[in-house]
């Protein structure tokens, strides 16, 4: 299971990110993330989406297990649109992407 406080912290770390940073890209104050950090407190959903937004990440990618992929914006809006397709459309469309693999290599 994911420790939540954990995973910000080094999301926070990764980037180099004093706590006070963290602070002004989220918005939050300094205080409610040290409580965080000292196991005073948990993170709302509501800060979470906060804290997602300020690293570039959906509320799933922060979520996800494993190796973390951040997706650059033109990725996200294909995903967006992927996701409004049928089944049956998503299926005609990775068949086009497999032939045109196949074609190019």
């Amino acid at each position: 299971m994911i420790d939540i406080v954990r995973k910000i912290n080094n999301l926070r770390l990764e980037r180099g990110w004093s706590v006070y940073k963290l602070a002004n890209e989220t918005g939050l104050p300094q205080q409610t993330i040290n409580q965080w950090f000292n196991s005073e407190t948990m993170p709302s959903i509501y800060n979470l989406g906060l804290i997602c937004d300020a690293f570039g990440l959906t509320l799933s990618e922060f979520f996800a297990e494993g190796e973390l992929i951040e997706a650059h914006d033109e990725v996200k809006e294909l995903y967006k649109k992927w996701s409004c397709l049928s089944k049956e459309e998503q299926d005609s469309i990775k068949t086009i992407i497999e032939i045109y693999l196949s074609n190019n290599k």
